[in-house]
């Protein structure tokens, strides 16, 4: 019996609706586990280092396909993880560039002899740190809560192999 387009005849009454759903079950789950490793996926603060901009326990979304096709910015939130073998994620603020030389005097952030203008910081940004210069390929961030972030001044510049994406605080679909 052939069926066209606007049959009224039920689909479940079919010997092939186990098949069908069974395809259909299968291409659901690849693509979501294919649009939470390659283009968006959701996470959860857990602690204070990036207030007042990302509260603890508040949820985000990272848009992890936006570094394939442009480098990261001064002043980016990105997620990325300290080790590859390290399933602990953290957030900070993209502070430093590949190629810049990083200081802190007196609380305040210099890059290549200018000062930053933070507005975002919470706090003064202690204890006096560097000079350093950022390697190729390499961000210096830190935490928006200065006086409470494990960030760069802790374990160096982040290359970029270990950053899985960017964060647009208020933000809810960052695929537009």
């Amino acid at each position: 019996m052939r069926r066209t387009f606007l049959d009224p005849h039920p689909i479940w009454t079919e010997r092939r609706r186990s098949n069908r759903l069974a395809f259909v079950l299968f291409w659901s789950i690849l693509m979501y586990f294919f649009s939470t490793a390659y283009i968006v996926s959701v996470g959860i603060v857990t602690d204070i280092s990036m207030q007042p901009t990302l509260a603890e326990g508040g949820t985000y979304l990272v848009n992890k396909y936006i570094y394939h096709f442009v480098p990261p910015e001064r002043e980016d939130i990105v997620v990325f993880r300290r080790s590859a073998d390290g399933s602990a994620e953290y957030v900070k603020r993209v502070v430093g560039l590949p190629g810049e030389t990083v200081t802190i005097r007196h609380g305040r952030v210099y890059i290549d002899g200018r000062r930053l203008d933070e507005s975002y910081a919470m706090g003064s940004t202690y204890p006096d740190f560097g000079p350093r210069l950022i390697g190729k390929g390499a961000y210096f961030v830190l935490g928006d809560n200065r006086q409470l972030s494990e960030d760069s001044r802790d374990f160096g510049p982040v290359p970029l192999e270990s950053v899985r994406g960017k964060i647009k605080p208020g933000e809810l679909f960052p695929l537009r």
